[in-house]
Order: C-alpha cells, then sequence, then structure tokens
C-alpha cells in the first residue's frame, strides 16, 4: 500500500476512532462513513483530501476499466450461442454463468428471456446466454432437462440452481425480474443489490401454492 492511501487510511480510523466507533464493529451495510461527511471531517487537511480524491478517482478508473473487459467477453447482455461447443465453453471458463435452454416460439420463453435480459447490465459479474435446444441435443439429453423454459445456472462450471417451468416464480406468466433476481440471488450466481432484494418477500411468497400451468410449459417427454 503506498504512503498516499496509508494516509488517507489512517485519517479515517482517527476519524472513526474520535467518533467513539471501531471499523470492526461496524456492519456490512454501513461500513464507511458518508463522503460528504468524511470530506467535511478532513476539510482542514488540504493534503488529505486531495490524497482521498486521488484514491476515489483510481477506484473509479479501475472499475470502469474492469466493466469495459467484462462488456468485451459478453456480460451485460443476453447473447444466444449457436452451438453446445460455446455453451460448454463459457459455462467451464465463466466463474457466474446462468444459461437458458428455450424454443422459439413458446411464450413462456419469450418471457423469460424478457426477465434475463433486464437483469443482464445489472450484474456485469455474470454471464447470460440463452441456447436453442434445437442446437443442443446433447446437452438437453445429458442435463435431462424436458420442460421449457429451463434455465440453470452455473458457479466454475457446476450446476448450483435449476428453474423449470415457472415453478419456482409462482407458476405465473406475470411474474417480476424481482422474483427472478431472488432466486438467481439465493444461489450465489449473481450479487446481492443492497437495498434491492428482501429475503421472504411477500411478492414471491403469495404465489408458493398456486397451481402449474401445464399448457404453457413444454414437455419433452
Amino acid at each position: 500500500m503506498d504512503a498516499t492511501t496509508t494516509k488517507v487510511l489512517d485519517s479515517y480510523t482517527d476519524v472513526l476512532i474520535s467518533k467513539g466507533e471501531s471499523i470492526r464493529e461496524r456492519d456490512d451495510d454501513n461500513d464507511s462513513v458518508d463522503d460528504d461527511e468524511f470530506l467535511e471531517l478532513l476539510e482542514g487537511d488540504s493534503a488529505a483530501l486531495d490524497a482521498f480524491r486521488e484514491m476515489r478517482m483510481q477506484e473509479l478508473h479501475s472499475q470502469m476499466k474492469a466493466a469495459k473487459r467484462l462488456h468485451d467477453t459478453g456480460h451485460g447482455t443476453l447473447k444466444e450461442v449457436a452451438t453446445e461447443k460455446e455453451v460448454l465453453e463459457i459455462t467451464t471458463t465463466t466463474k457466474y454463468s446462468v444459461v437458458h435452454f428455450f424454443h422459439p416460439g413458446f411464450k413462456r420463453c419469450e418471457i423469460m428471456d424478457s426477465r434475463l435480459k433486464s437483469l443482464t447490465a445489472k450484474h456485469m459479474a455474470t454471464r447470460f446466454i440463452s441456447v436453442n435446444v434445437d442446437n443442443a441435443t446433447f446437452l438437453v439429453v445429458r442435463l435431462a432437462i424436458q420442460v421449457l423454459p429451463c434455465v440453470i445456472c452455473f458457479i466454475d462450471g457446476k450446476e448450483v440452481l435449476r428453474l423449470v417451468g415457472f415453478e419456482s416464480l409462482g407458476n405465473s406468466d406475470d411474474f417480476t425480474s424481482d422474483m427472478l433476481e431472488y432466486q438467481l440471488q439465493k444461489s450465489g450466481v449473481i450479487q446481492r443489490k443492497l437495498g434491492k432484494l428482501r429475503e421472504g418477500s411477500p411478492a414471491i411468497l403469495n404465489f408458493a401454492n398456486k397451481a402449474e400451468s401445464e399448457e404453457d410449459d413444454f414437455d419433452w417427454d
């Protein structure tokens, strides 16, 4: 850690201690003083202020570069891949991946596509792809996919979640993106956005006992 960063962090620690707070005792949701408050507390030390601003700019620059790298490798969108080889390559080389197995013209597959697309830009660290089951017959058999839509989530190439039809989403075509996001977040394939998801959300639990619709899900048997 360079001297500039050390000075800023030392000043930050001094501020917390002077307020009677310990860094280790702070909650995850409150693990730093608000920027405005911190800047105000350091107002008398111009060198520390300059160092803080420089550190924040460096952090922002690093985050922007990381986002560009992810975007350049297909993150941030729902990409339809044409072959099983691409599915295997992506799921085995990407830490977090979500695969939608679909069939063109199926209403529920179109709905699932729409909900997934709404999440891609929010979760850049996760790769979202879709594949037509007609182009993935080997994987359909290997993964025992029988009902569409089928969304399978992988972490380091290992399956951690399978959404079959809409049975985990209220068995309704009207399920929200938040409900889907909640299911993905529970599996760890996407990271929780603070303030956005609430465990035990009534919007999810209210649908728990609805009967599954058999007309819209496609059965491969």
